[in-house]
């Protein structure tokens, strides 16, 4: 069922990849904002520009999910949003290695970034599919729109969730994200969404209303 949206306060931005054009918004400003997950992607891909460009492989014993998610793949451990792969593999990184593949996709401050500059850096890392270490961040994008942590989009997507912590005058435990590109292969819309006081699972699930 999908959430009644008068609960919960509603961000968005939705965008026309070929031109670069907004279609719909309803977000405030474009103010930096923290992100939670949405960064794992590029946590993942600094992690592999200085280890021969290959993921490992987890065991995760305890997580958001408290039996945890087992062991676990890049491709996996994005469709679950896996906190305890990602720590592990930000662990792993030396200073300035996240900041400086961030900045190749257009993020240019960390940790808060503003809608707009991450809904491009994710369209931006869509159009690198063919780049070493890319395609398996998008695979897991996919495997999160068709059964993980956005499956309320659909498997013909690449999603991403989050959930940080509020940054609304009215606290919240935590505002969920979610962003998503569409179709899967060569995406022409691309939507970022911010749910107050959920987490992103149901941001998901307020895009997919958006997206019909």
């Amino acid at each position: 069922m999908m959430l009644p949206l008068a609960l919960a306060a509603l961000s968005f931005v939705r965008v026309d990849i070929a031109t670069d054009t907004v279609t719909a918004r309803d977000w405030a400003d474009d103010a930096p904002t923290e992100t939670g997950s949405l960064l794992k992607p590029f946590i993942a891909l600094a992690y592999a520009q200085s280890h021969q460009l290959r993921y490992p492989v987890v065991t995760c014993k305890r997580c958001w999910l408290p039996r945890g998610h087992g062991r676990v793949g890049i491709e996996q451990a994005i469709a679950q949003s896996c906190n305890t792969y990602f720590d592990s593999l930000r662990g792993q990184l030396r200073d300035g290695e996240l900041e400086a593949t961030a900045r190749r996709f257009g993020i240019t401050a960390l940790p808060k970034v503003s809608p707009a500059d991450l809904l491009r850096a994710y369209v931006e890392l869509t159009r690198r599919a063919a780049e070493p270490g890319v395609s398996p961040l998008l695979e897991g994008m996919k495997r999160a729109a068709s059964t993980g942590t956005a499956k309320e989009i659909g498997g013909n997507a690449l999603a991403k969730t989050g959930t940080a912590p509020c940054s609304h005058r009215d606290r919240a435990p935590g505002d969920g994200f979610v962003i998503v590109l569409t179709p899967a292969v060569q995406p022409r819309t691309a939507l970022i969404v911010r749910l107050h006081g959920r987490p992103g699972s149901h941001a998901a699930q307020a895009a997919a209303g958006l997206l019909r």
